[in-house]
């Protein structure tokens, strides 16, 4: 058994579990925002984006994480560690907005310590319980 899914089936609820999801789901965001207003001048660029809704269903187990195991000796979806695998799509638009992606930004800056403050006041949760020894 591997000792971080392990630990990570006793001590990650499905809570944390979404918000760590969601720290990764808001860094790869972060860069492929980045990445539009890097090429703002480029001729001939598409806008990309990325699916939040997409992301939230893969992590709360609702998704389809296109993985089959038709084999008895295939690695079960469970344990394979997908790391950032997000779904980069061109945008419906052709035109990049300054002004639209810069608020996309500041937007997902928000989100992601938003979603990092829940996650460290689950991690003191855990710790206060651990020290308080289940009392």
């Amino acid at each position: 058994m591997d000792i971080n899914n392990g630990l990570q089936g006793k001590f990650m609820d499905r809570t944390a579990r979404i918000l760590s999801r969601m720290l990764d789901f808001r860094s790869a965001s972060q860069r492929v925002v980045s990445g539009n207003l890097a090429n703002a001048d480029t001729p001939g660029y598409k806008p990309r984006e990325i699916s939040f809704d997409e992301m939230l269903q893969n992590a709360s187990g609702k998704g389809d994480t296109g993985l089959m195991t038709t084999d008895p000796d295939h690695i079960s979806h469970s344990t394979v560690n997908t790391g950032e695998s997000f779904r980069i799509t061109e945008a419906e638009t052709d035109e990049l907005n300054l002004e639209t992606e810069m608020a996309k930004m500041m937007q997902n800056n928000l989100l992601y310590e938003a979603s990092a403050k829940l996650l460290s006041k689950k991690f003191e949760m855990l710790k206060t319980a651990i020290a308080s020894g289940g009392r």
